[in-house]
């Protein structure tokens, strides 16, 4: 008799094998009757009716986890490809070489290379759908697979023994799956900001740490030249981002802090511990330098008995050991009431350390030294720097209430006109800074929680490291009153210190200033977008912001947000937006003679902001980059790039490769485009600039597209487009009335908000707007119902609408704007499958809202489908890029079955009469997102 999870496997290999879900009957083919949704009503008809049984066999949570691990184990296969071809055509080598052939010098790639910064900063967006059993187990089989091949190709010479050791890979990934089969697929509790941090953490000690000092220890070697600053700086927002969860408090961010602090120093304890093993030279063979013996000489005192023994025959154990016993007294040293003497003050004194071994040692043995080195320039004593986040209102109301208490307004100042918030700021900031300290309780306590965050971030700053926190951003910024307010709380916590010019006896002393923040602006929808550009120019004229970009080396981190602007004016109009934006931010940069460093807070999803970030990097506006990328890498994304070691290398070195080429065109091609009519030469973020190579020529091939130095030609034509897109999106979201009723009825956003993925919740606040649900829980709605408007709809009217196949056709070949965006959604689009939406269409009883939003999305789809097919010049989407085709079809019947019973499990849900076959089936739908997710590869 044949075992249950027996019968579960037979099922779930009938489903996937259905001739009825072949990938070949998507519809994504053009003029093919038998691939479009709508031309066999007998299929649909026959799949829901196999759903519809499966639905009701007690095999169904064998099928629902059948298909999730089938796609579990996609990724992981998917993963090892890419991985073969990492270090084969994606590389930091591959770079020059590409360089070098277009006729760049060496010695100019090498400065821009070593002037390199690249910040992903890992956020808790709820979009990680797995648990930390499923990441582990995936990291296992991905390791074991890898033995598998190394095995397979290894001579029966060297490892005899080899089908032993592959049997026992195999029976190794058997034992995973055989839990994972056994575990749920979906968190039965909720999880708190601290798991997520434990997620995260897994995979920055197992993946991200030793896989970008790989990368740091390769540009070390190219360059030939020990690194000044790592090239890769990590970040975070766990901990630190607030706005609209209520679970990051104070004394939260504070822990954080600290394990972070403590992971990394103990990292380079156990690294140390290895070196003293390692490095047991004697002074018979290896005379230390004298400034190592003068070290040791003043140290000698706080070695240890064995260790003064080692002293004088062995000075470089005995070194490492004082340095071991230093890193240990600085994680003493946070929590310590008195004051701990023999630690490190600061990183730069660790690296002194090991730069005094390295000297002191020939080239052979110090190198394990040197990616000591690397490994403290990348994490520091903070491991990532962490980001503080908070929306708007709640520094404003902070603001005023401590205004109001000082006298400086009476209670109506969050009301008043912004001109005269502007007038109260500046009279406050005019003052003495007042003491936080001493009214911590005399305002109420949402506000007491504000003021104490920059007090707790002034005292981390001390006892941990400088460089634990810098960013504040100010979700929503509308006015300039809102960054004004932030530097006031700023001032009087002490986290800037003004700057002053006197006059002495008839000379000017400049006492500088130090600012230990940078204030962020966050411009999110379309009109903030607009508006970034006045609000930047105002603040620069103010004479306070004035000093304070002054006391901060005169430069201003932006943050532009993709998610709500993608939400609040569709796909095409808000990369469209945002690349208008940019544009004239380089402009203003250069104009205002400030350096500007922009944050771009991309989600994994399309409509978010997602895709190919090689590709993102060179449609970025010319000299919006500079030579510094700072970028959010989000939930199922942080896993797809950093989990697997050998893929989060792949990932490091592309990004650092594209990067390098973008920085060296921006900085030696014509700058026609910036505009610029004075002398400051517009950067972001400290970027490198060059000189015009009088050897280039005004545009530069690369992948096939013609990346113009100058104004792209087609801008007018663009912004047709937008304007067109933009018109048919709101008209569908914004202006049809009871839209969110649809929204509600026709995705299962009801079941999404009780799924447990992140901490904080799916709403800014409780409305039934939907410019208050967050961009996530929005995406990840229509990604589940596979209509995924938000990656697509208003495109297809905009190109139909401009109608002109040769001119958009030509636009998709010479604009790298116009083609990257058009690739994007076309990786978006086809994973849209209009018989499930059509499906979850029936779910909305008011017949009329029905039947008028299904038909427009249902034209818009045709309509898009024609014309990315048109612009993009193919007889079936990604007809050029079939790999890239073939690999998302094959996911298709797992995630099509998945729909299925994900409709099924809803209706029963819905007509269920008692509690606990309600939590049972919310628990098997749960499970079918969570599947379905792994299958598309994204959430929100």
């Amino acid at each position: 008799m044949e075992s249950k999870n027996a019968h579960h496997k037979k099922d779930s290999k009938n489903i996937i094998e259905s001739n009825a879900l072949s990938p070949t009957h998507h519809p994504i083919e053009k003029n093919n009757a038998h691939n479009h949704p709508t031309s066999d009503n007998a299929q649909p008809t026959k799949l829901k009716k196999l759903f519809e049984e499966i639905s009701e066999s007690p095999h169904l949570v064998g099928v629902i986890k059948a298909c999730s691990l089938h796609n579990i184990i996609l990724n992981i296969y998917e993963e090892q490809e890419q991985a073969k071809i990492a270090s084969v055509s994606r590389s930091i080598a591959a770079a020059y070489a590409s360089l070098e052939k277009e006729g760049f010098d060496k010695i100019d790639c090498d400065r821009i290379l070593e002037s390199i910064r690249f910040y992903p900063v890992f956020t808790a967006h709820p979009t990680e759908s797995r648990r930390r059993t499923f990441l582990e187990a995936h990291q296992e089989i991905t390791r074991e697979l890898e033995r598998i091949e190394s095995y397979y190709y290894m001579p029966d010479s060297i490892l005899p023994n080899k089908e032993r050791e592959i049997n026992q890979s195999y029976k190794n990934i058997k034992y995973r799956l055989n839990l994972l089969w056994k575990s749920h697929l979906v968190r039965s509790e909720k999880l708190e900001v601290i798991f997520e941090l434990d997620n995260l953490l897994f995979i920055v000690e197992n993946s991200i740490i030793p896989s970008a000092l790989r990368v740091l220890n390769q540009v070390s070697n190219r360059l030939d030249k020990e690194l000044k600053i790592s090239p890769i700086k990590l970040g975070s927002w766990i901990g630190g981002d607030r706005d609209g969860n209520p679970y990051v408090t104070n004394e939260l961010m504070t822990r954080v802090m600290k394990m972070q602090h403590d992971l990394i120093i103990k990292t380079y304890i156990n690294e140390i511990d290895k070196l003293i093993r390692e490095l047991s030279i004697s002074i018979d063979f290896s005379k230390p330098s004298r400034e190592l013996e003068k070290s040791l000489a003043k140290e000698k005192s706080h070695l240890n008995q064995v260790s003064l023994k080692l002293h004088e025959r062995e000075p470089y154990r005995a070194k490492l050991n004082l340095m071991r016993q230093k890193l240990y007294n600085h994680i003493l040293k946070v929590n310590a009431v008195n004051d701990i003497d023999f630690t490190y003050n600061n990183p730069k004194e660790l690296i002194e350390d090991i730069d005094m071994l390295i000297n002191s040692l020939d080239s052979i043995s110090n190198a394990r030294l040197k990616s000591l080195r690397n490994l403290v320039l990348l994490g520091g004593f903070h491991l990532m720097q962490l980001d503080f986040r908070e929306h708007r209102d709640m520094y404003l109301s902070a603001v005023s209430e401590v205004l109001c208490l000082l006298g400086y307004t009476d209670s109506d100042f969050l009301h008043r006109h912004e001109s005269k918030k502007m007038e109260i700021l500046n009279k406050a900031l005019s003052d003495a800074p007042t003491n936080l300290n001493g009214i911590l309780w005399d305002v109420s306590e949402s506000t007491r929680h504000t003021l104490n965050a920059f007090l707790r971030v002034l005292w981390a700053k001390k006892a941990i490291s400088k460089d634990i926190l810098k960013s504040f951003i100010v979700s929503m910024t509308t006015n300039a009153s809102d960054l004004l307010a932030v530097l006031y709380l700023a001032y009087c916590s002490g986290l800037w210190q003004r700057g002053k010019t006197k006059s002495s006896n008839g000379e000017i002393v400049i006492k500088p200033g130090k600012s230990e923040i940078m204030i962020t602006p966050l411009f999110e929808t379309i009109e903030d977008l607009e508006s970034a550009e006045e609000i930047l120019e105002i603040l620069s004229r103010n004479e306070h912001y004035k000093q304070y970009l002054k006391d901060s080396n005169n430069s201003q981190q932006i943050m532009i947000g993709y998610s709500d602007s993608s939400k609040d004016g569709g796909i095409f109009t808000s990369s469209f937006s945002l690349n208008k934006a940019i544009s004239n931010l380089v402009k203003l940069e250069s104009r205002l003679g400030i350096k500007f460093m922009l944050f771009h807070g991309k989600g994994g999803s399309i409509s978010r902001g997602g895709g190919q970030l090689e590709n993102a990097l060179l449609a970025f506006p010319m000299g919006s980059v500079g030579t510094t990328l700072k970028t959010t890498e989000q939930g199922e994304i942080i896993s797809s790039r950093y989990l697997n070691p050998k893929i989060a290398i792949r990932s490091f070195a592309l990004t650092l490769a594209s990067l390098l080429k973008k920085a060296v065109h921006d900085n030696f091609c014509k700058q026609d485009s910036i505009e610029s009519k004075g002398e400051h030469s517009p950067t972001l973020a400290g970027g490198a600039r060059g000189g015009v190579n009088p050897n280039k020529t005004d545009s530069i091939e690369s992948k096939g597209v013609n990346i113009h130095c100058g104004i792209d030609p087609y801008l007018p034509k663009l912004e047709e487009l937008s304007r067109i897109s933009y018109r048919t999106y709101r008209n569908l979201v914004y202006e049809t009335r009871h839209f969110m009723d649809y929204f509600k009825n026709a995705t299962p956003i009801e079941f999404i908000q009780n799924l447990n993925l992140g901490s904080r919740p799916s709403k800014r606040k409780d409305s039934q707007k939907v410019e208050d649900l967050r961009a996530i829980p929005w995406v990840f709605a229509w990604t589940q119902n596979r209509s995924i408007i938000p990656a697509w709809y208003g495109l297809g009217s905009a190109l139909s609408g401009l109608g002109d196949k040769k001119l958009l056709q030509e636009c998709y070949e010479n604009s790298i704007f116009f083609k990257t965006t058009i690739d994007n959604i076309a990786h978006g689009f086809i994973k849209v499958d209009m018989e499930i939406a059509s499906s979850y269409n029936e779910f909305v009883s008011d017949v009329g809202l029905k039947n008028a939003v299904w038909s427009r999305i249902s034209s818009e789809y045709e309509k898009t489908l024609e014309w990315l097919l048109i612009v993009r010049n193919e007889s079936f989407l990604l007809e050029k890029n079939i790999d890239v085709r073939n690999r998302i079809l094959a996911r298709m019947p797992n995630i099509k079955a998945l729909g299925y019973l994900q409709i099924e499990l809803i209706k029963k849900y819905k007509n269920a009469q008692y509690d606990d076959l309600k939590t049972r089936l919310m628990e098997q739908i749960h499970g079918t997102i969570i599947g379905i997710a792994q299958g598309i590869r994204n959430t929100g």
